[in-house]
């Protein structure tokens, strides 16, 4: 399959590629693997109502999300 990319992807793509010394389909390769693999950790973690507060209340202290989640999926577990 042929994805054409805009000449700054493909330029970002070759220099990615160049300095980790892989083929360009390989970073593709590993970037959609990521992709996946983060996908998935962020349809498992669920909360119930009061640990989504919880969340909320560290995040509005300057602390950062758990890996995977959004503020927006936090918001919607606060409200079930």
């Amino acid at each position: 399959m042929e994805i054409p990319l805009p000449p700054d992807q493909e330029a970002r793509l070759a220099a990615l590629a160049a300095g980790a010394g892989r083929s360009p389909g390989e970073v593709v390769q590993e970037a959609l693997e990521l992709w996946q693999a983060h996908q998935a950790r962020r349809h498992q973690v669920t909360h119930t109502p009061a640990e989504a507060a919880i969340c909320i209340r560290e995040l509005r202290q300057g602390n950062v999300l758990p890996e995977g989640e959004t503020i927006k999926d936090l918001i919607q577990y606060g409200r079930a």
